[in-house]
């Protein structure tokens, strides 16, 4: 790796789709370097400042350069990590709230600074939830982000279970009070979100695309609230 900034040794490679990513060590500080194949780095970096200065709990930006990221390595285990655990329900709960805040302070009418992502590996439990990967923020409806964390948690395993049903209405309970959003037609995010994921996921494509289906026509987050 031909490193973008000086002073840099790399501890490890993380795992990425579209980038490169790793845990850097710099005079004994440890920091996260990100080299991108594309010019999203720019709204990555504006996200995270942005984000920053508003109180919101995102790894600090320390250094950039064209298409890369030097950023603050936030200790903790993947949101993800605590799935199937008995840390879930505070984790998953965490991950609302902390969608809630971001959607809240950048809201301008009926559109917010969607965060993309919204999966829970991308969110680290440390001394609070902090958000990762900002990449495909971008102006949209809340619905997006958080579609698209419930779908996550619903098709990971056990998947599509009763309790993980409860534990989504609770999900959306959390974020509408503390965001002030009422959400709207939300079973259809959560249903374009397992499609997308069923592109991926060759095993599950089939049921994905069913349960899509299903929670589209039952539409089991709304039903209740009626």
């Amino acid at each position: 790796m031909n490193a973008p900034f000086e002073g840099l040794a790399v501890i490890k490679k993380f795992p990425s789709r579209k980038n490169a990513v790793y845990l850097v060590d710099r005079g004994g500080w440890r920091l996260v370097l990100k080299i991108y194949e594309s010019d999203r780095w720019k709204v990555e970096a504006e996200a995270l400042v942005d984000a920053r200065k508003s109180g919101i709990a995102v790894p600090g930006v320390v250094e950039e350069k064209e298409r890369a990221l030097l950023m603050e390595f936030i200790p903790g285990r993947s949101v993800n990590d605590y799935l199937g655990t008995g840390g879930m329900r505070d984790a998953v709960l965490g991950v609302a709230g902390w969608l809630a805040a971001y959607h809240k302070t950048f809201r301008k009418g009926d559109e917010v600074r969607v965060k993309s992502d919204a999966i829970f590996k991308n969110f680290i439990a440390s001394d609070r939830i902090y958000g990762l990967d900002f990449e495909n923020s971008h102006a949209g409806r809340p619905e997006e982000d958080v579609g698209e964390a419930l779908a996550y948690l619903l098709d990971t395993d056990p998947m599509f279970t009763d309790d993980k049903f409860g534990l989504g209405r609770e999900f959306i309970g959390r974020y509408e009070r503390e965001s002030g959003i009422r959400l709207k037609n939300i079973e259809a995010d959560v249903g374009n979100a397992l499609r997308e994921a069923a592109l991926f996921r060759p095993a599950h494509r089939e049921l994905l695309i069913k349960k899509a289906d299903e929670i589209e026509a039952s539409l089991p987050f709304t039903r209740v609230r009626r």
